[in-house]
Parts: C-alpha cells; structure tokens; sequence
C-alpha cells in the first residue's frame, strides 16, 4: 500500500482499538473474564473488518465517527469466532500468542467468545441510537449481522465437515468459504454504507465487494497457511494439512494427482503426529500440481472483480483505500 493510504488505515485503527476498550474495558469483573476477552484483542491483528466498516461509510459520503461503535462490534464479533474456532480446531497459537483455551481453559474460553458476542448488539444499539438512525434502517442493520453471524456458524459446520469427506468439489469449497469468511466482511461493507446514508444501489455493491474480497482474503489465508513464514503468519504453517482440511489447494491437488500420490495425501491429510518428513512431502504434493498457482490466480480473479465494482463510486480517499485493500488481500504475507 501507498505511505499515505497506510497512514490513513492506521489512523482509523487507533480509533477502532480505543472503541474497543469502551466496550471491554481492563476493568472489567472477574478478572479473569476481562483478561480472556481481551487477550486476542491487545494481541493485534490487522483490523481489517473494522476498517472496512469505516471506509465503507466514508465512500458514501458518512464520517468516520458515524460508524464507530459498528467498527467496534465488527471486530468483537470477529474476535468471538476466532476464539471458539481455536478450541474446535485444537488450535494452540493465534497472532503469536497462546491462544485463549490454552491459557484459561475451554470453560473460560467459550464464556469469553460468547461475552464478546453480547456486546456486539449492544455497541450496534448504541451507535445507532446515537446517529437516530430511522427504524427501518437500524432493522436492516441488525438482520444483516445476525444473518452473517449465522452464516459463519454454517460455513464453519461445513468445514469441519469437509474435513471428514474424502472427496470435496471446488464449489463446496466456495460455498463454505463463502459463509466462514466472506459473510462477515460482506456484513462489515454493507453496515458501514448504511450508517453513512448509502443509497440501496451504492450498499448492494460494496456488500459485493466485501463479498469477493472475503473470499479472496481466504485463499490467500489457505496459500500463506503453505508457504508463509510462522513468524509473519501467526500460526503453524502446515497446520491445515495437520487438521485436514479441504482449502482449495487440496481439493484441486487431489483432482489433478494420479492415484497413488491422492492416496498419500489423503492418509497424510488430518494426521495428528505427522512428522516434519512427512509434511514435506504434502507440500510436495501441492506444488507438485500447481494447486498454489491456482488458488492464488482465483483469488486474484476475484479482487478484480471486486475492484471494478468500486468504479460506480464517486471518487475519495475512502475509495482509493478501499481499492488499495483489495490489492493487499492477494499480497499480504501475514
């Protein structure tokens, strides 16, 4: 990204993370509830669906304060999810850190997800009472985002799934994909144009982008989960191939591999002792066929997509941004 777009995103970062110590604040009691539901908060993260919020509402025409306290429950409702995906996945690192089961248990854990997620209604409520957002409007606001909360909870239920099937088609893939990643961020755009007064055409767009971007930013994420560096990534790479999942370099190598190399990367998919040896060699695999080339050319398809659907919008800082993030998404690193 250009210096001044990255100054721009990184100002509406320390107003998203001061919002969000509104909503949890250090003081909270017990204790112990305000140190779980924190943790993954003041461990980073690239508050990407916060921002989108924001920069969502400014592209129509909103300010930035418009759409705080929805940044902010953007974002706790992200950080719930990750929470409990790191307790079904088994999951013992998360933006470097220990993650929240491994340091307070699987009682605390869901309890803090599930904190989190409370006050996701409650910051929305306050937001738009605040705006005096009309009933209709702040209706839409909450279907939107209890449709999207839904919509993770069945992409994640395909997931899991998927990981037991042997055989799992590119559409699954993107069916899935779709609902765990894209409907949030397709929620963060659509909500951020709402309370910045969109009209109905400019929300159904930028709802598409976040949409496509979504997606793209999650086979970017099943790419770095292959061939990125620990230390930028966050987690263990090769974690996916441990847990057997089915991203969509799996499901295109083993469309592509003869029989004898599908059966290897079929018994070595989900292997819980997989040695370093035999990593390796599923990596192979994937390289092997071009499964990453692949994935990374579809998402790229995808940011494209996205892209032109901003060219409907009057020109802003917010626009320019918002266009700058779709080229991130397909290059990040972390």
């Amino acid at each position: 990204m250009r210096l001044d777009v990255l100054k721009y995103l990184m100002d509406r970062v320390k107003i998203v993370d001061k919002e969000l110590d509104r909503w949890v604040p250090k003081n909270l009691r017990p204790k112990i509830l305000a140190q779980a539901t924190r943790h993954l908060l003041e461990a980073g993260g690239k508050r990407l669906r916060p921002c989108l919020v924001i920069l969502s509402c400014e592209a129509v025409g909103g300010k930035t304060k418009d759409a705080l306290e929805a940044a902010a429950a953007i974002e706790l409702l992200h950080t719930f999810t990750l929470i409990h995906d790191d307790i079904m996945d088994h999951d013992e690192i998360r933006r470097n850190v220990k993650t929240v089961h491994v340091l307070w248990g699987e009682p605390i854990a869901i309890v803090a997800g599930d904190a989190l997620f409370a006050k996701v209604f409650e910051a929305l409520a306050a937001n738009m009472q605040r705006l005096g957002v009309d009933g209709r409007r702040a209706a839409e606001v909450l279907d939107i985002v209890s449709k999207a909360s839904f919509e993770i909870c069945r992409g994640q239920t395909k997931d899991l799934l998927m990981a037991k099937k042997r055989r799992v088609t590119e559409e699954e893939y993107l069916d899935m994909i779709a609902g765990k990643t894209g409907a949030l961020i397709e929620a963060s755009m659509r909500v951020g144009a709402l309370l910045g007064g969109g009209t109905r055409k400019q929300v159904d767009l930028l709802g598409r982008y976040g949409m496509l971007i979504g997606m793209a930013f999650q086979i970017r994420d099943d790419v770095l989960g292959i061939i990125g560096e620990k230390r930028k990534f966050g987690k263990p790479i090769g974690s996916d191939i441990q847990e057997g999942k089915k991203t969509l370099l799996v499901v295109k190598a083993l469309e592509r591999l003869d029989p004898k190399d599908r059966r290897t990367l079929l018994r070595l998919l989900g292997k819980k002792d997989i040695t370093r040896k035999e990593m390796r060699k599923a990596i192979g695999l994937l390289e092997k066929t071009g499964a990453i080339e692949y994935a990374s050319r579809k998402a790229e398809a995808m940011v494209n997509e996205a892209k032109k659907l901003l060219g409907e919008l009057p020109e802003s800082r917010a626009k320019n941004a918002l266009l700058r993030i779709a080229d991130f998404v397909i290059h990040r690193e972390i």
